[in-house]
Parts: C-alpha cells; structure tokens; sequence
C-alpha cells in the first residue's frame, strides 16, 4: 500500500501526521511573518488595473474545494476582463472544471514528501506578476504562506486575530462556512451563491443515466422507476457512523420498501465486504462502487435525496441542489452542513429517525425547520439537539 494511503486510511497515522504538518506549517508561519512585514492596509476602491487575479485553496478536502466554487463567479463579475488563475489540488481539481477560470495550478500530494515542489511552484506563481491575490481560507496556513511569498501586487483574505494579514481584509467571523465566503467577497460589491455550486455536462449527465439504468436493472421490478435515496457510507474520523448503524439501516429501508443506492468513497474499502454481503439479498438496494468523482457527481444529481454524515459527498449534494439528510455527531459540523429549505439536519439520529425523516422528504414534508446561521436550537426536541453553535466557524 503507497505511503501517503497508508496514512489516510489509518485514524492513528493520520492524527500523528495532521499533527506534524501542524507543526510545520507553524514554523514556517512564524518565519514568514518575522521575515515580512504587515500588508499596508487597502480597501476595494484601490483594485484598480487589475488584469491577473490568483485565487488561493490548495486543499485535498473535497468539500473544502467546493465550498470555495462560488468566490470565482463572483471575481469573474467583478472583473470581466481579467485572467484568472486558481492554485487547487490534483484531487480537487476535476470539481473545478466549468468555471471561469483561465489557468489552473495543481498542488499534488506527491508535495509533502517532495518539498522541493513546492518551492518550484512558488517560483512559477511569482514570475506570474498577479495583480491580486485572494486567500479562499482565513484559516488555510500553506494558503496564507502562498499568498504572501508570490508577491502579489494586493492580496485579500479574511481577518484573523487582531494582525493585520492582507492588504485588503473581510469580516473573519461567520457561524457557517457558506457564510464565509458570501463575507469575503461583500467587499467587491457583486453577488455570490451562498452554497457550492457544480456545473455538470450533458454528456456526463448521459453517462450518469446509463449507470443508473445498470444499477436499477438488477431489480427488474423497479426498473421503470430509476428514482433512489443515495446513501453515502464513509466520513473523517470522528463524524463517520459505525458500519452497524448502516448495516441496521439498511435493513430498515428493506422493510419499508425504499429504492436505494449505497455509495462508498475509496477510503471506505474496509466496509465494502460486509454491505456488499448484506445486499446481495436486497430487493431495493445497490451497490455502486468508487467512481471518478465527476461520474459520482452526475450520479448523486439523479438522486431524490442523500443521507451522509458530515462529508465531501454532502457539499457536493448541496452544489447540485440535491436534498440532504446530515446525520451529525460533533457539533463542528453544524457550521458545515446544508441548510436549505429541503435540507435536514439530524443530531445522533437513531435509525428509525432517518428513515422517518426520508418518508417526510418524500412526502414533501421537511421534518425541520432549515437551521439559520448562528443557531441550532430551532430544531424539534425530539431530535434532541446539542448545545448553543454560535459561532462555529471562524478563521480565527
């Protein structure tokens, strides 16, 4: 097994390494910042000849590539005739396509035991001249660190702590995710979707359906019938559900007679085995294996709705306007979960609380009132909500 997938798929690996590049990160921060001086500080009035614009999210977490989506709509409004650039990663990238971007910049993972790399890449990000640069992340330190060495001619982020960062500052504080970004670019004076946002071709919509069709088929009864709950089986560490509440689930949306499809992401393959055994009784159940994450997105868009924890595949639902079930278990979350009207947001459901919230979408009925931003205390009782979230998410 490669090394880097070792560490992914290993929760004590994991944890030692996110504590190591911390730790790194930290050092390096702390360098930049004594070795540069503080931004003079600007306001938007001042983003005049702006012709090369880099925007910064070089972040392997699908989610957080698609929480960013919208910043770069809205500097394309903003600035019609300027190129746009966008430092990402090679495993977010393909969730970037479609958009208006000119020219994409890849980070590979390769990176973190290639250091080199990075510093080859800075140097082609430099000799680019940008006119602007905007860090997505108030709390990205490799997006901050990348954001000061290019050189940018004005640089833009949110406000963090009580130094001033960038030249051009936001508001840092917002109770959710979504909400950060909206803040960031207020200042420009343009719109911006307050939830990610993914544009999918009609050729991949195609593809997407002749899947659905073989997924279906297995079930002869129902093939007149593509339309599936999507279940989304995986997770990081702490907001990841054990494999008996699936397993229970399962055999829940068996004995209601609910069409259904499991998806697992490639980290999950432990799991595979065991639901893979458990459907192969199914009557309204299917598996469909790792896809290429754009092919997933296609396929996760024909769904009547997804039941995930708090993962990649939830802000990818939101992108497409998919209903969502966020089945959460640390109150982090709620600072990331959709919270549309036709979303519900489930606080350490047992499973007979999932599937009554499933009839109730399918009813048309929304057994919740939408979260609003800075609180979560106007959720039924009976879903037994935690303590007070304001606040949740912040770049600080």
């Amino acid at each position: 097994m490669h090394l880097l997938t070792l560490i992914r798929t290993n929760t004590y690996l994991k944890i030692m390494a996110r504590f190591l590049e911390k730790r790194m990160k930290r050092y390096l921060l702390g360098g930049i910042r004594y070795i540069l001086k503080a931004p003079a500080p600007e306001t938007t009035d001042s983003l005049v000849g702006i012709e090369k614009i880099l925007i910064i999210r070089p972040n392997f977490r699908l989610g957080n590539a698609l929480i960013s989506t919208p910043v770069i709509d809205a500097f394309r409004e903003r600035f019609p005739s300027a190129r746009i650039d966008y430092l990402a990663t090679d495993k977010t990238w393909p969730l970037l396509q479609q958009r208006p971007v000119d020219h994409f910049y890849l980070l590979s993972r390769a990176a973190i035991l290639r250091p080199w790399q990075c510093v080859t890449l800075c140097r082609r990000l430099r000799a680019q001249r940008y006119d602007l640069a905007v860090q997505v992340s108030g709390g990205s330190t490799s997006g901050y660190i990348v954001t000061r060495l290019i050189g940018a001619r004005y640089s833009m982020g949110s406000r963090k702590g009580h130094q001033r960062w960038y030249s051009i500052e936001a508001e840092g504080k917002s109770s959710h995710a979504y909400d950060a970004i909206v803040n960031l670019t207020r200042p420009l004076g343009v719109a911006c979707r307050n939830r990610p946002l993914l544009q999918l071709t009609e050729q991949e919509r195609y593809q997407a359906m002749t899947k659905i069709q073989q997924l279906v088929s297995l079930h002869s009864d129902l093939s007149s019938d593509p339309g599936f709950i999507a279940i989304f089986v995986g997770g990081h560490q702490d907001k990841r559900w054990p494999l008996a509440f699936w397993l229970m689930l399962i055999d829940a949306m068996e004995a209601r007679k609910i069409r259904y499809v499991v998806f697992l992401g490639p980290e999950e393959f432990r799991l595979l085995a065991p639901i893979e055994q458990r459907l192969m009784s199914s009557l309204y159940g299917s598996l469909c294996p790792p896809l290429p994450i754009r092919h997933f997105a296609a396929v996760l868009e024909r769904a009547r709705l997804l039941v995930t924890p708090d993962s990649g595949p939830m802000h990818l639902a939101a992108a497409l306007d998919v209903a969502t079930i966020s089945l959460v278990r640390q109150k982090k979350s709620l600072a990331f979960v959709p919270r549309e009207a036709n979303d519900t947001i489930l606080w350490r459901p047992e499973v007979s609380t999932v599937i009554e919230a499933i009839r109730a979408n399918l009813d048309g009925q929304n057994p919740t009132t939408p979260v609003q931003p800075a609180s979560v205390t106007n959720q039924p009782t009976q879903w037994v909500t935690p303590p007070n979230a304001d606040h949740l998410y912040s770049s600080y």
